[in-house]
């Protein structure tokens, strides 16, 4: 199992704790930080993959050459020290609190790097380590829309298709609010029913924006504790790759929406 798939189920946990309110994610993501914090090898792992998700180069050359120095960040971690047996220790606590993730599919980026940062070199691997290297490239150049927030720069894939989840969201979203509805989630399920793309990518534009205005403001506040504000972070960078995941966009409508909720009561 590769670091980025495991690191996306703690974080995954984290924003579950938020839209149900309960405090076993909460829980999880603390032991996760504090074994960030005693490997050095985890928390390379942890900067570089985040870098890499997040990371647009105009060129093959720099980014390959990108790729290189991000590879060579794990040569001196050898033996007990080494990626896959440091994984180890995550690995062990997903399984004492039964979570599942061997037969979790990764993401392509989440694979492809860790098998140039952990796969022998010889003749074997050589045809899987040339492709991983050059999917990884790719998706380093590849087109990513920059949406502003509050001055800062965040990425989501340009390749959204609100369409794919409209008519699933609209029965889950009335089911779950039906009884008690506030303008606002009335509002959403109008824009739901009418199945319209630009009004559809205007809704999940909103929700997202409005859920990280939240979220910057409890950072403002929060400055002084390190350990909610890594928190709050990771809350926001997996905000927005709610929107990357086109078979999971009915639920990510109704988790943003909760997490928007919560925020706003915490």
């Amino acid at each position: 199992m590769n670091f980025g798939t495991i690191k996306d189920i703690f974080v995954g946990k984290l924003v579950e704790s938020y839209t149900s309110k309960d405090k076993k994610g909460k829980d999880l993501y603390k032991k996760f930080l504090k074994v960030l914090k005693e490997s050095e090898t985890l928390k390379t792992a942890f900067i570089v993959f985040k870098n890499l998700e997040t990371k647009t180069l105009n060129s093959e050359i720099s980014a390959n050459e990108y790729l290189k120095e991000s590879i060579s960040m794990f040569d001196s971690f050898k033996g007990k020290k080494s990626l896959n047996s440091e994984i180890k220790k995550l690995t062990t606590l997903l399984e004492n609190n039964g979570i599942e993730y061997k037969n979790l599919k990764p993401k392509t980026l989440h694979r492809d790097f860790h098998n140039l940062v952990t796969s022998p070199r010889n003749i074997s691997s050589l045809q899987k380590l040339h492709e991983a290297r050059e999917n990884v490239v790719s998706w380093l150049i590849s087109e990513k829309e920059t949406i502003k927030d509050n001055g800062e720069q965040s990425l989501i894939k340009k390749n959204i298709d609100p369409k794919k989840f409209l008519s699933i969201a609209v029965d889950k979203f009335n089911e779950k609010y039906k009884d008690s509805l506030t303008e606002e989630e009335k509002n959403i399920l109008k824009v739901l029913r009418e199945n319209n793309e630009e009004k559809s990518k205007a809704l999940v534009s909103q929700l997202v924006k409005e859920t990280i205005s939240l979220v910057n403001q409890h950072l403002t506040e929060s400055v002084d504790n390190v350990t909610i504000k890594t928190k709050l972070l990771e809350t926001k960078d997996t905000i927005y790759k709610m929107m990357e995941n086109n078979d999971s966009f009915s639920q990510n409508v109704l988790k943003l929406y909760e997490l928007k909720k919560n925020l706003k009561n915490v």
